[in-house]
């Protein structure tokens, strides 16, 4: 009986190990980006219901505000490649906002809440239902140079 016992919580104790080294190892790893870009220029058109153009304008500030207060290096080349335009022209009735990014740093997260998640993380979620109510569609166009 004693030996079953003891074989029980050895076994216990190897699972355990075993779980919490997995964990640190998960811990460790950096999250993957939702909004990664490639290539050697991006544009980003993005379709904003008209009535909700400041509510986006203010999203898009923070957004930059976020890259340009961050520590992270790579934050201020993130931010040193973009680009903000508002077309006079709609689409299909919603205003079209295009995000030029030239030499985006690739493996690095570019979606908009997530950015504002690491610089505001208090406000995130007042930004992330102001974009979520004014969005109205987005195409992403990777463009390579042509030799």
């Amino acid at each position: 009986m004693r030996r079953g016992v003891l074989m029980v919580l050895s076994g216990l104790v190897l699972v355990g190990s075993l779980t919490m080294g997995s964990g640190v190892a998960f811990a460790q790893e950096p999250a993957k980006p939702v909004l990664p870009l490639e290539g050697d220029a991006v544009v980003m058109t993005i379709l904003i219901k008209p009535d909700k153009t400041a509510d986006f304008e203010s999203v898009f500030a923070k957004y930059r505000e976020s890259l340009g207060k961050s520590e992270n290096p790579v934050r201020k080349q993130q931010l040193a490649g973009i680009r903000f335009y508002k077309s006079t022209q709609a689409a299909n009735g919603n205003a079209v906002y295009i995000v030029y990014v030239d030499g985006p740093v690739a493996n690095q997260e570019y979606d908009i809440t997530r950015i504002i998640l690491e610089g505001f993380p208090n406000e995130v979620q007042e930004y992330f239902a102001k974009y979520k109510d004014s969005f109205a569609g987005r195409a992403v166009t990777v463009l390579n140079k042509v030799p």
